[in-house]
């Protein structure tokens, strides 16, 4: 009967001993890459999200433009009001590998992202503009921005407006601001 009683606490205390040891599992996202990882977790629940994922679907836009001055000697200044020129929202869509593109106005802008959320706009970049009567002007884009979350992210698009007159060129500024 004693032996019973000894093997009996021995299995007890062996097993007590291994399911104590014994890790719990803890879902979340495992790739340390993804925006929303976690370090605690030890199982992956497949939620795992990406800088380029969240980069992609409908962004607001803000602008804060300066108007066009166009002066024609002889005839006068026309202004040329820059933020009516642009949509109150943006869909940004995947091109793969890291790149993403957005439509304004008919004008694609490729920007790259990075695993971290760095956005760049790619290098030598315009789109055009419609000005009604003075006709159609390039745009220079530049532009960088930062995905801060699972969930939001703020880019800037900087424009540089050179329109070429005779005697001379007009030069504007503009800078787009979108908020997810």
């Amino acid at each position: 009967m004693k032996n019973i009683f000894k093997l009996s606490a021995v299995l007890f205390i062996g097993f007590s001993i291994v399911f104590s040891s014994c890790k719990k599992e803890i879902d979340g996202c495992t790739d340390s890459s993804a925006m929303n990882y976690s370090s605690d977790a030890n199982s992956d629940d497949g939620s795992c999200v990406s800088a380029y994922d969240i980069a992609q679907g409908q962004w607001n836009i803000e602008t804060a433009c300066e108007e066009l001055i166009i002066s024609i000697p002889f005839v006068g200044d026309f202004p040329i009001a820059l933020n009516d020129m642009f949509p109150d929202t943006v869909d940004i869509t995947g091109e793969g590998e890291g790149v993403v593109a957005m439509d304004i106005n008919g004008n694609i802008i490729l920007a790259d992202v990075s695993v971290n959320g760095d956005v760049t706009i790619q290098d030598d970049q315009k789109i055009s503009l419609d000005t009604g009567d003075f006709g159609v002007i390039d745009v220079d884009i530049t532009g960088y921005g930062k995905i801060e979350t699972a969930t939001n992210g703020d880019l800037s698009l900087n424009l540089a407006f050179e329109v070429p007159l005779v005697g001379g060129t007009e030069n504007s500024s503009c800078e787009i601001t979108f908020s997810k």
